[in-house]
């Protein structure tokens, strides 16, 4: 016994017996599934291909396109091509018994780097960082009651990079304990800061993307988004009868702008960052394109099946089959054993680039620390404009030096001391208090 077998929708025949680019080929998957259905069931076949592409949607007279179309006219015995069960469907064709459940997911780019100008300010949020200041500055009034605006500021930044303070200013017992606190504090504020600060330079933040299916569809609103689903499919019908209002006006979007993706095309040729690809988790899964982000969220979940001829006479064979080959995994084996194939395949492309022949350098350079590097000069063309303003006044300036050098020798670095240390020191304080 011959059968006519549809697969799915490919340039030429013979095109899924290759891996392009490290992409699992799904229907390598299916023509395996069918190859090995057809040795247990003992039948030879023809291979056939849909002329339009599609795998099957209804027209208004009736007729289905693609796949579908194809069994619903006589044309094909049978299609083992990863094709979902709905009621459309059924009113034309038969489907065997489920051997798959399918989810609907998208993938996008990754999203671009975070600029490394402004990275100092990543390690922590805006609000934890008005808040840190602010305790700062009125622990300081505290500790320091009398004293100018300026010694105030000057005391918050040397507890922010960890120099010592003039620990004469608490005079009283509660001051002094206040002191310990807030020295510990700042120890602990500026080493967080600076463990975080070092693992944001090694590994490169990414602004947050595209990554639910919420985020798509007011992504998609806003226009800074488009979404392609497979063309000739169920998908978009699902998407314009869904019973959530975000996904219906999600589908008259896609519908009015005509987003659609060719599945004979290789699926790299609409991977760019601002484009959604709308399909099956287990083909976008396969793909292991570099900078490419599969969606852990679902549109919907949908039974697979293999399509069939009303005429076909082993349907009950078949499902006997199905069930046995569900039960020892066999699909799945497969699956796992394709994509291993197209991790191979990647490999490979990758050691044959140029691109990736080149030994990459992990250590920073300026544009890393281009953001710390704009804040020194800035604080020099600050100190520069205060100093010719200083030197119209030449009893200030000697001030200022002997101000300058008198501090000089009573800063000690914090860059050694353990909080052990610092609770001592405050003790000691008590003490002589």
């Amino acid at each position: 016994m011959k059968l006519r077998v549809v697969l799915p929708p490919l340039k030429d025949i013979n095109e899924y017996k290759h891996v392009h680019k490290g992409i699992a080929s799904p229907e390598a998957i299916d023509i395996r599934f069918m190859e090995l259905i057809a040795q247990l069931m003992g039948f030879s076949y023809q291979l056939m291909l849909p002329v339009d592409g599609q795998f099957g949607v209804a027209q208004q007279n009736g007729n289905f396109t693609g796949i579908i179309g194809m069994i619903q006219r006589d044309e094909a015995d049978l299609s083992v091509a990863h094709l979902a069960i709905n009621i459309h469907r059924l009113q034309v064709v038969d489907f065997s018994e489920t051997y798959w459940i399918e989810d609907l997911t998208f993938m996008t780019e990754l999203s671009p780097l975070l600029p490394k100008t402004y990275f100092y300010t990543y390690p922590f949020s805006l609000g934890l960082w008005l808040a840190f200041l602010s305790v700062m500055i009125i622990t300081t009034f505290f500790l320091l009651p009398g004293e100018s605006v300026g010694t105030v500021l000057m005391t918050v930044l040397r507890g922010l990079s960890r120099q010592s303070v003039n620990e004469r200013s608490a005079k009283t017992v509660s001051r002094k304990i206040m002191l310990i606190h807030w020295l510990w504090f700042t120890n602990y504020v500026t080493i967080s800061y600076c463990a975080i600060l070092l693992s944001f330079l090694t590994v490169p933040l990414r602004n947050k993307g595209v990554e639910t299916i919420e985020d798509l569809c007011r992504a998609v609103k806003e226009g800074s988004y488009k979404a392609l689903v497979p063309k000739g499919s169920f998908v978009l019908n699902s998407l314009l009868r869904s019973d959530n209002v975000d996904l219906r006006e999600f589908g008259k979007v896609i519908k009015n702008n005509h987003w659609e993706h060719d599945t004979r095309k290789e699926i790299d040729n609409y991977f760019e960052y601002g484009t959604a690809v709308i399909g099956a988790k287990m083909k976008l899964s396969g793909v292991t394109l570099p900078r490419s982000f599969v969606s852990k969220d679902s549109f919907i979940i949908y039974p697979v099946a293999v399509a069939l001829n009303r005429r076909f006479c082993c349907k009950k064979r078949l499902n006997v089959l199905l069930r046995k080959m569900e039960g020892a995994g066999l699909y799945q084996k497969i699956i796992d054993e394709e994509r291993f194939k197209a991790k191979l395949v990647k490999q490979n492309f990758k050691s044959n680039s140029i691109d990736h022949q080149k030994v990459q350098n992990f250590s920073l350079s300026i544009d890393d620390l281009y953001g710390v590097f704009a804040m020194l000069m800035a604080g020099y063309i600050a100190s520069g404009v205060a100093l010719s303003v200083i030197e119209n006044n030449q009893e200030m300036l000697t001030l200022v030096i002997i101000i300058v050098a008198s501090r000089a020798t009573k800063v000690r670095s914090f860059f050694s001391l353990s909080l052990d240390d610092l609770y001592g020191g405050g003790l000691a304080m008590l003490v002589e208090g």
